[in-house]
C-alpha cells in the first residue's frame, strides 16, 4: 500500500513538473513575442545591435564570470560558519552549473535547487545545505535593496516621481523585512502566537540564519556589496555598449526590481527580463528597442556565457559522478 502511494505521489510530482515547464515556456515565448512583435520595431532593434560597441559587451561578460566566483566566496563564508568545509573551486563550479540550470529550470533562481542537491549529497547535511543556499540568495538581494535605497535620492532627479515612490516603498519594505528575518527573533515569536503562511519554510530559513551567526552574515554582506556593485556595473557597461547614455545612479535604482522580476517562471528570464527593462528604463527615455537589446545582452552576459561554462563543467564532472537529475521546481 505504501509503495503504491509513493508511486502515485511521484507520478503527480512529475505531472506538476511537466505542467510547470510548459508554463515557463509559454511565459517566455509569449512575452518575447509580445516584446518583439508588438512593442519593438525589429528594424530599430537590428540597428541598435549593429551600432553596438562589442568591447563593452565583452567586458560585461568577463565581469559576469567574476561575479559568479564572488558569489561562491559568499556561499563559502556561510558554509564555514556551519563547519562545512568545501573547496572554493568546487563551490565556484557548482555556481556555474547552477547558472547552466537557470536556463532550463522554472525561474532565474532554478539553479539554487541544483546547488542544494549537490551540496547535500556531498556534505550529507541536507538541512544546512538548503539553509545556506537560501541565506546566500536572500543576503545578496537584501544588500542589493539597500544599495537601491541609498541610490534613490541621487536617481530621483532623473526618474519620474511615481517610479521613485514605487521603488522606494518596495526597497524600504525589503530592507526592513530582511532585517526582521535575519536580524531579529520576531518571526519565531510571531509563529508561536499565530500560524503564518509558509511557516515551515520560514522557520527553516530562520534556523539557518541563526546557525550562521552575525559574523558570517557580515562577511557574506561584504561580499554581496562587492558583487552587486559589479552587477550594476555590468548593466551600465551593457548600456554604454548599446549607446544608452544614462546616469550611473539610475542603474542602482532599477537593479533590485530587475532582479526580483526573474522570480517569474520563464526560460532563464527570457521575455520577463526584456519586459522589465522596457518598463523601467522606458521611464527615463530609453527606447523600447534599446531596452530590449539591453535585456537580451544582459541575458547573454550574465546567464548564457556563465551557463555555457557551467554546461561544460557539468559534462566533465558527470564522468566523475557529479551529474544530477533535477526534478520539479526550484526550492525557493
Amino acid at each position: 500500500m505504501g509503495t503504491s502511494l509513493q508511486i502515485q505521489e511521484k507520478a503527480r510530482q512529475k505531472r506538476r513538473a511537466r505542467l510547470f515547464n510548459v508554463l515557463k515556456v509559454a511565459i517566455s515565448v509569449g512575452m518575447l513575442a509580445y516584446v518583439l512583435l508588438v512593442r519593438v520595431d525589429l528594424g530599430e532593434l537590428a540597428g541598435v545591435v549593429a551600432d553596438a560597441h562589442w568591447g563593452y559587451l565583452a567586458a560585461a561578460a568577463l565581469l559576469a564570470i567574476l561575479g559568479v566566483a564572488l558569489r561562491a566566496v559568499r556561499w563559502r563564508a556561510l558554509l564555514r560558519a556551519l563547519q562545512i568545509d568545501v573547496d572554493l573551486r568546487r563551490l565556484v563550479g557548482l555556481y556555474f552549473v547552477g547558472t547552466f540550470f537557470n536556463i532550463f529550470l522554472p525561474s532565474g533562481f532554478g539553479g539554487d535547487a541544483v546547488r542544494t542537491m549537490e551540496l547535500a549529497r556531498q556534505s550529507k547535511r541536507t538541512p544546512e545545505a538548503i539553509g545556506t543556499v537560501l541565506v546566500d540568495r536572500a543576503n545578496g538581494l537584501w544588500v542589493l535593496f539597500i544599495l537601491g535605497l541609498i541610490a534613490m535620492p541621487f536617481a530621483a532627479r532623473y526618474v519620474p516621481t511615481d517610479t521613485v515612490l514605487l521603488l522606494s516603498v518596495v526597497s524600504g519594505a525589503a530592507v526592513v523585512g530582511g532585517w526582521i528575518v535575519m536580524g531579529t527573533a520576531f518571526l519565531p515569536w510571531l509563529g508561536g502566537k499565530i500560524r503564518l503562511p509558509g511557516q515551515a519554510k520560514l522557520e527553516r530559513f530562520y534556523q539557518a540564519v541563526s546557525r550562521c551567526g552575525r559574523r558570517a552574515l557580515g562577511q557574506a554582506s561584504a561580499v554581496s556589496l562587492l558583487f552587486n556593485l559589479i552587477n550594476i556595473t555590468i548593466n551600465y557597461t551593457i548600456a554604454r555598449g548599446l549607446n544608452v547614455d544614462r546616469p550611473f545612479w539610475i542603474f542602482f535604482a532599477f537593479a533590485p526590481m530587475l532582479s526580483i522580476s526573474l522570480l517569474v517562471p520563464s526560460i532563464g528570464g527570457l521575455g520577463v527580463r526584456e519586459t522589465a527593462h522596457m518598463m523601467f528604463y522606458g521611464t527615463v527615455g530609453v527606447t523600447s528597442a534599446a531596452a530590449t537589446a539591453m535585456g537580451l545582452a544582459q541575458f547573454a552576459a550574465q546567464t548564457l556565457v556563465p551557463g555555457l561554462i557551467g554546461g561544460v563543467l557539468y559534462a566533465i564532472e558527470g564522468m566523475r559522478g557529479l551529474r544530477v537529475e533535477p526534478e520539479g521546481e526550484a526550492q525557493e
